[in-house]
């Protein structure tokens, strides 16, 4: 009789088991996220870095967590977090912070010094993954403020936007798996910036330019007066390699070839051969002082023209 019960139990489980659902689990927790810049300082192209005060807000419905306690910089390191504002307004929770963060901006200098540049603010919640809490953008109250100054930059676009980030580790919990897969949610506000003009870049590349003309101005000196006819080159040169690690450090360690670089690079080529010119000119003159003189002539205005034709391709082409 027992083992007759107990097989009437197995059997109705299963019965229950395929007529009703099973229950699932609770969906997550949906939580606005809007930001506004309120200044920008520090930024440093070499170090990768720039630091950024900003406002940040939370909507959300439900209870158990506390997003302005909770949230990380990710791409970066807060220094001050300030929560200015909590409320429950008609059902939805409210809640504000102030918050001065260091952030790791990777810059793009290959158009050093006419570059533009991607400020990237990144925030994740550091307790809770996407199964519990999803980001949702404040995109119409997403902004900066319109009194923000960035030597040699000028303020573009700036958008809002979430995503979902991907870790596979487990974080050495020896409660989860090796390999453990996890996604938090992330906000992120861009702001772009970028060179007004050319002004930076012609204040930054004059002492190569200038170098560059007093090596040409070596053609009206005669080939056989060696001393200004070769020292004006090479001056020119030591002039250009010094302006090279001066521009060189600004910018981080990179294999990336910039702007300033082709510049440099084509200054330096432009004065070596003007020093092979000298030499050239100096063997024609001891045969025809003459034919020395033409093209002496010849080079004094080819050289300069095809200098800043090349300089302006490659600034502007």
């Amino acid at each position: 009789m027992r083992r007759l019960l107990a097989l009437l139990s197995l059997s109705l489980a299963g019965i229950l088991t395929l007529v009703l659902p099973t229950p699932s689990k609770a969906d997550p927790i949906e939580v606005t996220v809007g930001t506004y810049i309120n200044q920008i300082t520090n930024l440093n192209l070499r170090e990768n870095s720039v630091t950024v005060d900003f406002y940040i807000w939370f909507r959300w419905k439900g209870s158990g967590i506390e997003p302005t306690e909770t949230f990380e910089v990710v791409n970066g390191r807060i220094e001050e977090r300030e929560v200015i504002d909590r409320k429950s307004v008609d059902g939805v929770e409210y809640a504000a912070a102030r918050v001065l963060a260091n952030l790791i901006n990777h810059w793009d200098v290959r158009r050093f010094p006419l570059d533009r540049q991607v400020i990237t603010l990144a925030i994740e919640d550091a307790q809770w993954d996407a199964r519990d809490v999803v980001y949702v953008p404040d995109v119409e109250n997403t902004a900066y403020s319109p009194n923000i100054m960035i030597p040699g930059y000028e303020l573009g676009a700036t958008a809002a936007s979430t995503t979902l980030n991907r870790y596979q580790t487990n974080y050495g919990d020896p409660t989860l798996p090796s390999g453990n897969q996890s996604e938090y949610a992330r906000y992120l506000q861009t702001l772009e910036i970028d060179r007004p003009d050319a002004s930076y870049a012609m204040k930054l590349f004059s002492t190569i330019f200038i170098s560059a003309m007093v090596a040409f101005l070596a053609f009206l000196v005669k080939p056989i007066d060696l001393d200004p006819r070769f020292g004006l080159g090479v001056g020119a040169l030591f002039a250009v390699v010094a302006s090279t690690f001066i521009i060189a450090s600004q910018l981080p360690e990179s294999d990336q070839v910039t702007l300033a670089d082709k510049v440099n690079i084509w200054a330096m080529v432009a004065i070596f051969l003007s020093i092979i010119q000298s030499a050239v000119s100096l063997k024609i003159y001891e045969s025809n002082a003459q034919s020395s003189l033409r093209l002496d002539t010849i080079c004094l205005v080819a050289f300069p023209v095809v200098y800043l034709a090349v300089n302006a391709y490659l600034m502007f082409g």
